[in-house]
């Protein structure tokens, strides 16, 4: 699918997207910032790579933190600086590397609901780790193949025009790992019959 189209997919649903979630019975973000409430603090700078209308970073910043975000979708960059949750937001795809903000200028890096939209996940762990401090926490969810006799694997399908990827456990720890991240917590829930697990890693030193 070309560039444009996907934005305007993404723009077509914004206005939508909090009442979507819902009506979906999604708590992703919830559950989220739950594994991470424990290790984060006040004052400190929190990233989110997709931040689409704010959803998982409001309660971040509800904690304290300071939200960076950045989106491809300038409708839900319009609804999530409306809530005024964030210092600072920009307009930048995901997948484009490296992301604009400099080395090692995060203490948690978040990516909710983001990651089954991307087919390879070895660059943005790569991203991930450069623009977090040691120690930094990355916390982000992936969407599980409901079939594991293929696993280790990456399984596409396409649902109401977008092409969502799940990737095996086995794929997203191994990418972790290959990017210096300890492996924290790792939990599975169900968004209706869809499994997702959530991840919370820790930048280690080489």
């Amino acid at each position: 699918m070309a560039q444009t189209e996907q934005f305007n997919l993404h723009d077509t649903y914004a206005a939508d997207y909090d009442r979507q979630m819902q009506v979906y019975g999604c708590f992703l973000p919830e559950a989220l910032f739950g594994l991470c409430y424990g290790a984060v603090q006040p004052g400190q700078r929190l990233l989110d790579a997709g931040i689409g209308s704010g959803l998982s970073a409001m309660l971040f910043a509800k904690a304290g933190l300071q939200v960076y975000g950045f989106d491809f979708s300038p409708a839900m960059l319009e609804i999530c600086r409306m809530k005024d949750i964030a210092v600072d937001l920009k307009q930048h795809d995901l997948r484009q590397t490296p992301w604009p903000y400099p080395p090692a200028s995060f203490d948690c890096l978040v990516c909710c609901g983001v990651l089954h939209f991307i087919a390879d996940l070895e660059a943005i762990f790569v991203e991930a780790r450069r623009v977090l401090r040691s120690g930094g926490l990355f916390a982000f969810t992936t969407k599980t193949p409901p079939d594991k006799q293929a696993s280790p694997m990456v399984d596409q399908q396409t649902i109401d025009n977008f092409e969502i990827y799940s990737h095996s456990p086995e794929i997203v720890a191994a990418a972790g790992t290959q990017a210096a991240f300890e492996q924290l917590k790792r939990m599975r829930c169900f968004v209706g019959a869809d499994p997702f697990d959530l991840w919370v890693l820790q930048k280690n030193e080489r």
